[in-house]
């Protein structure tokens, strides 16, 4: 059964980078157009020199003279509203003409208008554009100025050369401020873009573990179901036969009894293995603990066992937590079945080299025992403790004497502290 995982939809972040998207294209329309420091040093070279004009010198009509300059100002006032730079460039078109027809009519004053138009088409073109406006600008400036003497006309040049210059730079700062700023909203939805990924990729995740541990469970609950359940119907029935078996046959209702008996044991360790299945948060060092080994040991037993450390405990490689864990099994195991002891202490010593594991017991110990002897009687329980051992390069030890001893010696390799 395949399980459809759908992840939730969050339009908050989603909605805060459009909005950011809309103030980015806000600040590339306003790069195009005529920038804040340049707008107002536009409308100063427009209005300071128109009316110094009327103070130094006498014009023949006042009235005449007053349209022009509004009819250009409005021109440069509409120039800031128009929809698309197409328009702005059409209205520089038709300001630079009047402009150059003012400096002709009205003298040096109206200079600064004609200089004014530098403010709207230097940030309007590109820099091959701009550069040759401008020199076509100047080109038309001095032809309008022919009449003026030798210095106006020379200052004429010179300060359409300073402020073309000046405005260059004040349009270059201003625009790396509103790339900048541009930039930093670019990086800001990014990191909206960013989160909402990450939320969704968590959310994600725990659909993901959720479904896992979904599936987990379903599939414990068939075994329980089919294995563990069908089982114990079936202990339940030989059950009931062996009441009816007992009184009339009693050998045969015995072994009944021991099927009876080995089948409920079988049950329980499936459902140890199926709780241990439930519980996937168990570490390595649970499942391999020499306390619980001795505490399950002592229950089931009923001998007295003792778990001794010795140093400061550290932190073993997994394959060396297994090797201690099964060599003690095996000697506890040799050591209840062989030996008959009653009493079993486990000895842990931490040390800078190596760890070192005894394992001892109070129970008999037979005549001329060795490792190899006993591997030979035993079949392969020292056998597999010596190959353990060997495979993470320790050594074993068995003592005869009484307590007989087996003994676990591993290398751990630790970094050193520099004093």
């Amino acid at each position: 059964m395949t399980k459809v995982i759908s992840l939730p939809k969050t339009s908050m972040c989603y909605n805060e980078a459009n909005r950011l998207n809309g103030l980015t294209s806000q600040w590339k329309r306003v790069g195009s157009h005529v920038t804040s420091p340049l707008a107002y040093l536009r409308y100063g070279l427009i209005l300071l020199p128109a009316a110094a004009d009327i103070f130094l010198q006498q014009l023949d009509d006042y009235g005449e003279y007053m349209v022009y300059i509004l009819l250009f100002l409005a021109i440069a006032v509409l120039s800031r509203f128009l929809p698309s730079p197409t328009y702005l460039k059409a209205a520089i078109l038709l300001e630079i003409p009047l402009s150059l027809w003012l400096c002709h009519q009205y003298g040096f004053m109206m200079v600064f208008l004609s200089i004014s138009s530098l403010c709207v088409y230097l940030p309007l073109f590109e820099r091959p554009g701009r550069l040759w406006l401008a020199f076509g600008h100047l080109a038309l400036l001095n032809i309008a100025i022919t009449d003026y003497d030798a210095l106006l006309h020379t200052t004429a040049n010179l300060l359409f050369l300073f402020l073309a210059v000046t405005f260059h730079r004040i349009h270059e700062m201003n625009q790396k401020e509103l790339d900048h700023i541009y930039l930093y909203d670019e990086l800001k939805r990014l990191h909206f873009q960013q989160d909402e990924a990450g939320r969704q990729l968590l959310q994600f995740a725990h659909q993901v573990e959720s479904a896992a541990q979904a599936e987990e469970r379903n599939r414990i609950s068939r075994q329980l179901h089919d294995d563990i359940g069908h089982r114990l119907i079936r202990v339940k029935m030989m059950m009931e036969a062996a009441l009816h078996i007992v009184p009339q046959d009693a050998a045969r209702g015995m072994d009944m009894l021991h099927q009876i008996r080995d089948q409920l044991g079988e049950s329980m360790e499936q459902m140890r293995t199926a709780v241990k299945q439930m519980n996937p948060s168990r570490r390595i060092t649970d499942d391999y603990s020499l306390d619980r080994l001795l505490e399950e040991t002592g229950r089931e037993t009923g001998i007295e066992t003792e778990l001794v450390l010795q140093g400061i405990p550290y932190p073993l490689y997994p394959s060396q937590q297994v090797v201690l864990y099964k060599n003690a099994r095996e000697a506890i195991t040799n050591a209840i079945r062989h030996g008959e002891a009653k009493q079993i202490q486990i000895l842990l010593q931490y040390g800078d080299e190596e760890v070192r594991m005894e394992v001892s017991n109070d129970g008999t110990v037979q005549e001329d025992a060795n490792p190899i002897s006993l591997a030979d009687r035993h079949g392969i329980g020292i056998s597999g403790m010596l190959e353990r051992t060997k495979v993470v390069g320790g050594t074993l030890e068995v003592r005869k004497s009484v307590p007989f001893t087996v003994i676990t010696r591993l290398p751990v390799y630790r970094k050193r502290e520099i004093m």
